[in-house]
């Protein structure tokens, strides 16, 4: 894992963790929408406008991966900020990874002589035009006659102006706009995946609002997909940014590259150490277990680091994380929600320290 920092005036108090598996979450959504635009245009190779530096003191901005200079060629970055932009991918337009597949089909495939067929079918058809009565009105005692050109075929013409991918069902094609949000996401890791099984370019694929066409669990889903290929591919990178605060999906592998984005910003820790450091502070015996710590972390982590009263009501046990989790980093502006059920240790240790 690396650490990014950044010159942009907003964001320059934020060391974020950065790993094959990076999500952003938090109640902030101002400043979680400054990264995302940061780093989109960044590695987009964005050209910034005049009022845009304005903004910058006229200075581009930069991103540092571990104090160096974050390249902005370093990856090929697919920038997905809506479902249109899904419905994009999955078209076969030049560019996108269904075209990469289809070209990657195309090359090994022996069409020629089928191509020929279809070239000696056009020179039919030019030569017909050219013998129609209007062309030969058109030149009639002209000393700069005028000729019908008929574009000649081929495997890259057939593929960019001829050829598409679309859905059907029980042999029904339906427009990819019908498709839910889970097969769409799932259909595009699949065409990721058919491309670097043959390619080591380095990919980092950035989503934002990937929640709102899905449910929680189908979140989860996609997320375990990316997590297996990012495991199987080394060149393979995702940055998630959910628009929900209740969406974080919890890894061990990746708890370092998941930043919080509240009143303060901070890419949480190693999960072990994280773990046995909340156990030190835990105020009686009914410490959780390691499980059950990391099932409440998939519940708390996007409410640390702010004082806003929760959108979800939460019992003790996660009340306590979190005020113990925030002062690990010395984040001490917690007003914890009233409870019912509690332990008076436990209430003492939220209501009274």
């Amino acid at each position: 894992m690396s650490t990014l920092t950044f010159s942009h005036p907003k964001l320059k108090h934020i060391e974020m963790g950065f790993s094959q598996l990076t999500q952003v979450v938090g109640d902030n959504t101002e400043l979680k929408q400054q990264l995302w635009q940061n780093i989109s245009w960044y590695l987009s190779k964005h050209k910034y406008s005049e009022s845009e530096l304005s903004i910058l003191n006229y200075n581009e901005p930069q991103i540092w991966e571990d104090g160096i200079d974050l390249s902005r060629s370093k990856f090929r970055t697919i920038i997905i900020e809506s479902i249109s932009d899904i419905h994009e991918l999955l078209g076969a337009n030049k560019g996108t990874p269904t075209f990469d597949v289809l070209n990657q089909v195309m090359k090994n495939l022996e069409i020629s002589k089928n191509i020929e067929k279809i070239n000696q079918e056009i020179i039919q058809i030019e030569n017909q035009l050219n013998a129609s009565e209007e062309i030969q009105q058109l030149n009639e005692e002209k000393k700069f006659k005028w000729k019908v050109a008929v574009e000649e075929f081929n495997s890259k013409i057939l593929l960019q102006k001829n050829v598409s991918l679309m859905p059907t069902y029980e042999e029904t094609s339906y427009a990819t706009e019908y498709v839910d949000g889970l097969t769409k996401y799932m259909s595009l890791l699949d065409l990721l995946e058919i491309n670097l099984e043959s390619s080591s370019e380095m990919i980092l694929l950035m989503i934002k609002n990937i929640d709102d066409t899905l449910s929680y669990q189908e979140y989860e889903e996609v997320m375990n997909s990316m997590k297996r290929l990012t495991t199987k591919h080394p060149n393979f990178y995702c940055m998630v940014f959910p628009s929900q605060i209740g969406y974080v999906y919890i890894s061990e592998e990746h708890i370092e590259s998941i930043l919080v984005v509240g009143e303060e910003a901070h890419s949480l820790a190693d999960c072990r150490n994280l773990y046995t450091r909340v156990c030190a502070y835990y105020p009686d015996q009914t410490i959780p277990s390691y499980n059950e710590f990391l099932g409440r972390l998939k519940m708390i982590a996007p409410y640390l680091f702010t004082s806003k009263k929760q959108s979800i009501q939460m019992n003790v046990k996660e009340l306590v994380l979190i005020k113990i989790i925030n002062e690990l980093f010395q984040y001490f502006d917690l007003i914890p929600v009233a409870v019912l059920q509690h332990s008076q240790l436990e209430y003492d240790f939220l209501y009274e320290s």
